[in-house]
């Protein structure tokens, strides 16, 4: 499994899930390297375990590693958090970023944000209910943006909203885009992913390779549908297993390996952080030498085809080769070899002679 982190649309999916959280309360939180642990209480339902991986996922788990020391954060976290209620829990239009409002006393200013970065780097940032930043896991500056203490935080520019787009905004983003095909407009510049981005081409049937500009307004409608249909089967996602993706509904024309309950089970398979092992170099090596082997061989057994065919046909012309030479000699001898030349010019077999080389080209 290649899959190490959410697409826009596995993230909103993974937030219809996350709903049932309103009103959970965070009892401790807890830091494993680079991935977060925040262990709730929910009446009815008893202890549950929300896993935040910055700029990879987000998502319930039944996985909880051996408590580690806390770093600096950890504690700013527990300072800010533990004791709080999950009052909404939302994905920011359809950008990679997930706010949870944390109502701690359930007055209005012991209310704070936490902002989910599931883009690039990734980030946690507490902020006030002014969104100004209390603590965060990483400074980070940006060109239109800087993330630090005491700043208010900024989101990023957002980009289209594939959740909402009517079809004139469809059909004018596309009208403008410069991308190679539609798939790939629609991957990039509405946030679906290449994965999404087909798999929306062919629930609308619309050809994937057309261009952008080219699209009709019949297509951009059916284009409107299927996102539609796509948000209908994320209300309540289940997780299908593909040999490099986990989706939380069934691709079109494929068989799923596997289908777990809910979707948030099948994400709480992924490996944010894939670990290699110190044999995977030499391995990759090996293979590198093993192919470059197998090149050498079939070069070789090539040369030495076209080596064995011209002794052949030395052997066969052989007596007429060395009369050749033979006449060659002696031209060479009496007049030169542009004597040499001009003789050889009036011979049929011979297609090509360099002078500079002194070498000819006889045809057998």
């Amino acid at each position: 499994m290649s899959k190490t982190g959410l697409f826009s649309l596995e993230l909103a999916a993974i937030m219809n899930e996350l709903q049932t959280l309103a009103q959970a309360k965070i009892t401790s939180i807890h830091q494993f390297g680079p991935e977060f642990l925040f262990q709730l209480h929910q009446a009815g339902k008893g202890k549950l375990l929300l896993r935040i991986v910055p700029g990879k996922l987000l998502g319930l788990t039944k996985k909880k590693e051996a408590a580690l020391k806390p770093t600096e954060f950890c504690l700013q976290l527990r300072r800010w958090l533990e004791g709080g209620i999950i009052t909404s829990l939302r994905q920011k239009e359809a950008e990679r970023i997930v706010v949870l409002e944390v109502d701690k006393k359930g007055e209005k200013e012991d209310r704070f944000l936490v902002i989910i970065e599931l883009f690039s780097k990734g980030n946690i940032i507490v902020t006030d209910q002014n969104y100004v930043i209390l603590t965060l896991f990483e400074q980070q500056e940006w060109k239109d943006r800087q993330v630090k203490r005491g700043e208010k935080y900024l989101f990023p520019k957002a980009g289209a909203n594939w959740k909402q787009i009517t079809g004139e905004e469809l059909a004018a983003l596309l009208s403008k885009s410069g991308k190679r095909n539609l798939v790939t407009a629609l991957a990039t510049e509405l946030g679906l992913g290449g994965l999404y981005a087909e798999e929306l081409c062919i629930i609308a049937d619309v050809d994937k390779v057309l261009l952008p500009a080219q699209v009709s307004p019949f297509q951009i409608t059916s284009l409107r549908r299927a996102l539609t249909h796509l948000l209908n089967l994320i209300m309540i996602p289940q997780g299908y297993f593909y040999p490099d993706e986990i989706t939380p509904f069934p691709l079109t024309n494929q068989q799923a390996l596997q289908i777990t309950v809910s979707y948030a089970e099948a994400v709480d398979t992924i490996i944010p952080f894939p670990k290699s092992s110190p044999y995977l170099g030499k391995i990759s090596q090996l293979q590198h030498t093993l192919i470059q082997q197998e090149q050498a061989i079939v070069e070789y057994q090539q040369s030495s085809v076209e080596n064995r065919h011209r002794g052949e046909l030395i052997y066969e012309n052989y007596a007429a080769l060395q009369k050749l030479l033979a006449a060659i000699q002696e031209w060479k001898q009496q007049h030169g070899w542009e004597v040499v030349a001009q003789e050889l010019q009036k011979l049929p077999k011979i297609k090509q002679i360099n002078l500079k080389e002194k070498t000819i080209i006889v045809e057998c």
